[in-house]
């Protein structure tokens, strides 16, 4: 592939990359019902993968809610220390 080649189909692919994702309009060549109906599809794809990775506050605390309330409900072992790392501190007893 020649240089001019190489710089042909790299500009012909930031055309397409604009049309799918930027809003721009689609390259000569190519179906603009597909292109529109494929950027709706990678719009829909990249909000549901936000959604996952960035939960709305309300779900992230029902979720520690539950946390709590089962923690609660199985109590505390016995013989079991509080969390919060004073293990081998002075006046520690457990030595």
């Amino acid at each position: 592939m020649s240089d001019a080649e190489r710089a042909a189909l790299g500009a012909a692919q930031e055309r397409l990359l604009a049309a799918l994702v930027g809003g721009a309009d689609p390259p000569p060549g190519f179906d603009p019902e597909r292109i529109r109906v494929q950027a709706r599809a990678l719009r829909a794809k990249h909000a549901h993968a936000h959604a996952q990775a960035h939960p709305p506050p309300r779900t992230r605390l029902f979720a520690l809610r539950a946390l709590f309330a089962l923690r609660a409900l199985r109590g505390r072992r016995a013989g079991a220390r509080p969390a919060g790392g004073t293990d081998g501190l002075p006046g520690d007893d457990a030595e």
